[in-house]
């Protein structure tokens, strides 16, 4: 079996976080603590996107590749993708030939996993939803292992492990105390849409405004498209900024929230333990985020409300619900999921060496 060492003995480890930022902060997490544990570690990115300026940031060493999603797209856009994708397994093929690939899901997987397969390498595959994306199901039983973020709802085949989600240190700081908000002069609302916002919830926002009690401050992360339409409706009250690199800023700020439900900004927020009201977008895909927002649900300070028939008034009522009730938490938030995925994947290369 070939090694999965370079040649000064460091395990090599590929790790893939091309997407949004539900794929690169896990990823970004997870290869930083690889580092930690002197791993010689890649991180892929594409040119010029979101996840290649973070990961300079965070000073790791990056190797550039292109990825496009595949679902839901045209048949050009299809013919694009296959073009991309053989050009980027090609590209990869000297990287994995000694390395351990670590995929963060989505179509940023697909060529490091292929690359993996083709050199007879092994892969890891990380799905932080409850409902298994397709590319994770796709290489689930060729990988080996999948790590989950939260307990599925469905068996994923293949050898399987629920980690928790990586997040980022700032979540872990400083956590939120109950009886702050019973004490507080004023309640703060914060309407939490991620990186892309939400016109949706930001509608709801806007109409919150007028039907909220006076002691009551509302803070709207509108997303940068819909920030300038948001900002010409507020009231003196509300504070409106079109995204956060630092949110956890904002939510510690938070006494409630209103959130969308992916998977990583919800567990950022019971990972602080706030108090919150999911409103899934109905679109995702095999409608993942209900599931995640179930989840939340069973485990913390949180309502579930579909987007289909919320109006102000009823979203104004949750508010107020938890603003009044407490509910003791059923399940302990794993904090610690690089670890527990770094443990994993060293062992089993301690196991192949031996």
């Amino acid at each position: 079996m070939i090694s999965s060492r370079n040649a000064d003995g460091r395990p090599r480890i590929i790790v893939s976080g091309i997407g949004t930022g539900g794929h690169y902060f896990p990823a970004i997490v997870t290869a930083l603590e690889l580092l930690r544990r002197k791993c010689d570690v890649y991180f892929l990115v594409r040119k010029g996107f979101q996840e290649e300026k973070i990961a300079h940031r965070y000073g790791l060493k990056t190797f550039v590749i292109d990825s496009r999603p595949f679902f839901g797209k045209s048949i050009f856009a299809k013919m694009i993708f296959a073009f991309v994708l053989i050009h980027a397994v090609f590209k990869l093929h000297a990287l994995t030939h000694d390395g351990v690939g670590l995929a963060f899901g989505g179509f940023g997987a697909v060529p490091l996993n292929i690359s993996c397969l083709l050199n007879r390498r092994p892969f890891y595959v990380f799905e932080p939803n409850r409902i298994p994306g397709r590319a994770t199901r796709f290489f689930a039983r060729s990988a080996r292992r999948v790590f989950l973020g939260m307990p599925p709802t469905t068996p994923v085949r293949g050898r399987v492990s629920v980690t928790g989600i990586p997040i980022r240190q700032e979540f872990k700081m400083n956590r939120w105390v109950e009886r702050r908000l019973r004490r507080a002069a004023r309640i703060n609302v914060l309407v939490y849409g991620g990186s892309q916002g939400a016109r949706f919830l930001n509608d709801m926002a806007l109409a919150l405004q007028n039907i909220i009690p006076a002691r009551w401050n509302l803070t709207i992360i509108s997303g940068i498209r819909d920030y300038a339409r948001v900002i010409s409706s507020k009231k003196s009250r509300t504070h409106v900024i079109p995204f956060s690199e630092t949110p956890w800023h904002e939510i510690r700020r938070a006494d409630i929230l209103v959130s969308r439900a992916g998977a990583l900004a919800g567990y950022e927020i019971m990972a602080l333990e706030k108090k919150v009201v999911f409103v899934p977008f109905p679109y995702a895909v095999d409608d993942h985020q209900y599931y995640n927002a179930l989840y939340f649900t069973e485990i913390g300070n949180a309502l579930l409300r579909s987007e289909q028939g919320l109006t102000p008034n009823r979203l104004g009522k949750c508010l107020r619900e938890l603003v009044s009730h407490s509910r003791k938490k059923k399940t302990a938030l794993m904090l610690d999921a690089e670890k527990r995925i770094a443990d994993l994947m060293l062992k089993d290369i301690e196991n192949e060496d031996a």
